[in-house]
């Protein structure tokens, strides 16, 4: 994920658990930052499997040079 407020990157293992009060059905799903604590809604999978395969591409190009 990448912090909307800071721009920092962080894995979604490393960020903090949102609210636990949150009165919405199942929880909001949001998290915190680990670097900055700002709170935000988790990222769908598939965007981080997009910029995983963004990334493993950038390195076998930067291989290929």
């Amino acid at each position: 994920m990448i912090c909307p407020f800071c721009r920092k990157e962080f894995a979604a293992t490393e960020a903090k658990k949102g609210c636990r009060t949150c009165a919405s059905f199942g929880g909001c799903q949001k998290v915190k930052c680990p670097y900055c604590g700002y709170e935000s809604p988790r990222e769908p999978e598939f965007v981080e499997t997009l910029r995983d395969l963004k990334k493993k591409f950038r390195r076998k190009a930067d291989e290929n040079k």
